[in-house]
């Protein structure tokens, strides 16, 4: 089915919203397990929000896929992806801090065409579309105007990685010095959503994940923002990268040099 940017958009909306109805109440102990290692969580939540986002995407766009954190099977030559976290932020809902959100990115033949985060503890519905803006409820958002002695920064120290915290304080610690403050709230696609609203002005993650960056890069964009996978065209959909984005041109390019000249490479192979 043909939708108009308009409709898409709200449609993904709807099935956001709807998806978090299971996030209403905090995991028992019994529902949560680890994996990977022991700041690495998933919660049966997780993996029944990210069932219904399955079944729901891919009835809206009919032969779709849907590469998604709980979900990592899907068909490299699709031509329609959803990239989806369903919870991102998870050790934020076990410990019910309200800092979790749902994020879906939508890609056509490699490139993103819409994205939705949506926060349901704050009812925020995040959402955007190539050429149509960046939206908060409906009501248009763009970054801000501030400069880089005025900026907050949101970063973290790479928890799945720790071998790799020196390097992201280095950069940090750069960043903070010449910057107004910094912010770390544990969940990247809520915190690239606060850049495209102008709440925030700089964002560092050392190592992510398509799905934790997929809709807020196009929000970002959409919003008048800047955005790298690092030593990357596009968005990269079968690796871990370094993220960074921007609220004005000359901000990306001071963090991006602050950035390379602490990381001159990538010292992962990004493998999923």
């Amino acid at each position: 089915m043909d939708y108009t940017k308009e409709q898409l958009s709200d449609q993904i909306g709807v099935i956001a919203k709807e998806a978090s109805r299971f996030m209403k109440h905090r995991p028992a102990e019994a529902e949560i397990t680890q994996k990977g290692n022991v700041s690495n969580y998933v919660t049966e939540t997780d993996l029944a929000v990210q069932q219904y986002l399955n079944e729901s995407l891919k009835k809206l766009i009919p032969g779709s896929e849907v590469l998604g954190e709980e979900n990592a099977d899907w068909d490299r030559s699709a031509k329609h992806l959803w990239i989806v976290d369903p919870i991102d932020g998870t050790s934020n809902y076990i410990r019910d801090l309200g800092a979790s959100v749902i994020s879906i990115g939508y890609m056509v033949n490699d490139q993103l065409e819409a994205g939705v985060v949506y926060n349901p503890y704050r009812d925020e519905l995040f959402s955007a579309q190539r050429g149509n803006g960046a939206y908060l409820n409906g009501r248009r958002i763009q970054v801000s105007d501030r400069d880089f002695r005025h900026s907050h920064l949101c970063s973290a120290l790479c928890v799945y990685a720790k071998e790799y915290a020196q390097p992201c304080l280095n950069i940090i610690g750069r960043v903070y010095q010449e910057s107004d403050d910094l912010r770390r709230f544990g969940a990247a696609a809520f915190e690239l959503s606060q850049l495209a609203a102008g709440r925030v002005e700089l964002y560092f993650e050392m190592r992510i994940a398509p799905w934790d960056a997929a809709a807020g890069a196009l929000l970002i964009e959409e919003a008048g923002g800047y955005w790298e996978c690092l030593y990357d065209k596009g968005l990269q959909k079968e690796k871990l990268f370094p993220f960074i984005a921007a609220n004005s041109k000359e901000n990306f390019e001071r963090l991006r040099k602050i950035v390379t000249d602490e990381l001159p490479v990538i010292p992962y192979d990004g493998t999923l």
